[in-house]
């Protein structure tokens, strides 16, 4: 008796108890997941017994316009959301955004990267950049898509602070508000170190702080260390330029910095060799160091090769100029009016630079 009625409590209790694989087949059901992605992100779920939480926020997700592909990815990278309270968590952080202008896509690129950051500390931060930004809220779209940390951030205490370390170095609102929207991330960084590094600026790249490169000269310095920044000013030094000829370059165009060592140092040989140039022509034309050398410089160049050998270039442009051209205009100007006169100009182009523009 005492046996028999031990497996009938064994029986009662795990009749009793729900599947644990009724997510893996909700999963399946609901949002299309196959059977090994619905096992994978079952076992990140050990805790959730029933359905009741995932209805809901599978249900608010749509209602978010959301189409089940998108839910599916922001689950795959998130799946903890599933056990979320919609009510107390993602409808305050969900609306808060659409009124900034996300949906769609955007919602998803934002939520498959983290949904866990606090509805109270995005809805403080939100209000400071609106006050910041004019209550424009196209702007705020612009600071919150770039720099999605500030989601999970005290992005107020730090921005403030660093704001008023521009404020310090004589910078407008108006250069301050460029900074935020083209790179919010430099004014997360802690303030000191910020303050060090809109410091060296102007003695490391000869731009003041009244200039219109300065803001570049700011995301320049932010992203080499000094080391690094020795080493390229190093290669150029190497191929014999002076000191003048490189802060007239860096004021220019700071961004010229951003390349590796390697591609510096690629780009001066090929000039020098293929072209005569070296630093006292280069340093006023520095944005031949800025595109790429493989994709953009020397493609350009065999075209102009090509066409002055058969003497058929109607203008005469520099290789500046012409590197500096978009894509659809240099080759409606130098490629294709002269496709019958040099047959392999179209094809030799296209290979090298991997575009293929339809006539």
């Amino acid at each position: 008796m005492l046996i028999q009625h031990l497996k009938s409590l064994h029986k009662k209790h795990f009749s009793t108890q729900p599947n644990p694989h009724f997510i893996t087949n909700y999963l399946i059901t609901s949002l299309n997941f196959t059977q090994t992605e619905a096992l994978t992100l079952t076992t990140k779920l050990p805790h959730l017994k029933t359905p009741q939480k995932p209805n809901s926020v599978i249900t608010f997700l749509t209602q978010c316009d959301l189409t089940k592909t998108q839910i599916k990815t922001i689950l795959t990278n998130s799946p903890t959301l599933l056990t979320t309270d919609v009510n107390k968590t993602l409808k305050p952080k969900f609306h808060l955004l659409q009124e900034l202008g996300f949906k769609g896509s955007c919602l998803e690129n934002l939520f498959k990267q983290s949904c866990h950051f606090s509805s109270t500390r995005l809805d403080n931060n939100v209000k400071y950049l609106r006050v910041l930004l004019g209550f424009d809220d196209a702007k705020v779209f612009k600071v919150v898509w770039k720099s999605r940390c500030l989601l999970a951030s005290d992005f107020e205490k730090k921005v403030s602070e660093n704001v008023l370390v521009l404020r310090k170095y004589g910078l407008s609102d108006d250069k301050i508000e460029m900074l935020l929207l083209k790179n919010p991330g430099c004014l997360l960084q802690r303030a000191e170190w910020f303050d060090g590094a809109v410091k060296k600026v102007e003695p490391l790249l000869g731009i003041r702080p009244d200039s219109p490169r300065f803001l570049d000269g700011i995301e320049t310095v932010m992203s080499l260390s000094e080391a690094n920044l020795d080493k390229k000013l190093g290669v150029f030094r190497s191929f014999g330029w002076t000191d003048e000829e490189i802060v007239r370059m860096t004021g220019s165009l700071p961004f010229c910095l951003r390349k590796s060592e390697g591609m510096i140092k690629s780009s001066l040989e090929w000039f020098k060799e293929e072209t005569g140039y070296e630093g006292e022509y280069l340093s006023t034309h520095p944005k031949l160091l800025v595109y790429s050398l493989e994709k953009r410089v020397i493609p350009r160049y065999q075209v102009l090769a090509s066409l002055k050998e058969k003497n058929v270039l109607e203008s005469r442009s520099s290789l500046c100029s012409v590197v500096a051209l978009s894509e659809e205009k240099f080759m409606k100007d130098f490629v294709l009016p002269y496709r019958e006169v040099v047959p392999s100009l179209y094809e030799n182009y296209t290979n090298a630079t991997d575009k293929k523009i339809k006539c």
